[in-house]
């Protein structure tokens, strides 16, 4: 259960319907607050990508991700122009190499990464996240990210997708697609 900070309980829009509807009366009532989904913990990776596949690996992983994105119906994530595309294709990388244990290329420059916020002016939703993640299952199988850091890469990248969702199309659970279930590991 959560709680607001003045101690009223938060649930989930699925508990919609289940009391009593209110209608307008002699007093105002409120509500109470609502929250859609919760973004689950982000376990961030050891450097040991970093570390074993190195900067330019994980640069072109960025690019040929990007690539692909911008073919795909979220493509208008990214600019028109090429010049612009390259620029953000860029500064994503940079934000990968500094999460991934590399130098601070990132964060000096443009601050925290606020996935929600930074993405708000484009819509990005369930589907549009799904898109995002499964671009990054063909690219890791493309460039041939090695095996035994797929699982500590793809554990990083699958929730943290789920904070760059913006927009809600559905009130269902987001889908997750954990390592084990997802590249048949089980």
């Amino acid at each position: 259960m959560f709680i607001t900070s003045n101690g009223q309980n938060i649930t989930s829009f699925s508990a919609c319907g289940t009391k009593p509807f209110h209608t307008a009366g002699e007093m105002i009532f409120l509500a109470e607050p609502k929250i859609d989904f919760i973004c689950p913990e982000v376990p961030f990776p050891t450097n040991a990508l970093y570390k074993q596949w190195g900067e330019a690996n994980i640069r072109a992983m960025v690019h040929h991700h990007h690539n692909l994105l911008r073919k795909s119906s979220i493509g208008n994530l990214f600019p028109a122009d090429n010049d612009a595309f390259i620029f953000a294709t860029e500064k994503t990388a940079d934000f990968f190499i500094e999460a991934l244990g590399g130098d601070k290329a990132y964060s000096p420059i443009h601050g925290h990464p606020a996935l929600r916020r930074r993405h708000l002016p484009f819509t990005v939703d369930e589907k549009g996240r799904e898109i995002w993640l499964m671009m990054y299952k063909k690219t890791i199988n493309d460039l041939q990210m090695p095996e035994e850091l797929i699982e500590e890469f793809w554990n990083w990248i699958e929730p943290l997708s789920m904070r760059m969702i913006n927009r809600r199309t559905t009130m269902m659970p987001i889908d997750r697609y954990p390592y084990a279930a997802f590249w048949g590991k089980e």
